[in-house]
């Protein structure tokens, strides 16, 4: 039974990271869609609140894609993506730091993997969120055709 519980327990603890780190990677879109069912479900709609909530967090991330494939300059889309990296690096911070006071009394060390977290997650929505950037240059490459 042990054995199971442990099982068990690293399995869930697992699948919420993999939750969280999907999400927060695209922290932005899921803001948006938790922002306007909280407030359409405050409004009286009950769980019918689901469906602006889904409509309001894909514009969003469609808008993104937008701004993404639109835009000609590389600094223009490196701006784009760096705007969609920071929210994610602030809650990788505070998700991080939040985890660790569970375990870790110093105040210093929390803060240390609070930053590191921080840089982990931003690094990640970066490479999520940009795939057409160029490895050897640094550079994302403009589509003209």
């Amino acid at each position: 039974m042990i054995v199971i519980g442990l099982i068990s327990w690293v399995l869930g603890i697992g699948l919420l990271c993999w939750v969280f780190f999907s999400l927060v990677s695209i922290v932005m879109p899921t803001m948006a869609g938790l922002i306007v069912f909280f407030w359409t479900y405050r409004m009286g709609a009950g769980l019918v609140a689901a469906l602006p909530s889904i409509i309001a967090g894909s514009l969003v991330l469609w808008l993104f894609r937008i701004a993404l494939t639109t835009a000609r300059r590389p600094e223009i889309k490196l701006a784009v993506v760096l705007a969609f990296c920071f929210p994610a690096s602030v809650a990788g911070y505070f998700a991080t730091t939040g985890l660790a006071e569970i375990g870790i009394s110093s105040p210093l060390m929390r803060i240390i993997l609070g930053v590191l977290g921080a840089a982990v997650v931003g690094a990640a929505s970066f490479a999520r969120l940009a795939p057409d950037a160029d490895l050897v240059t640094g550079t994302f490459p403009s589509r003209r055709n």
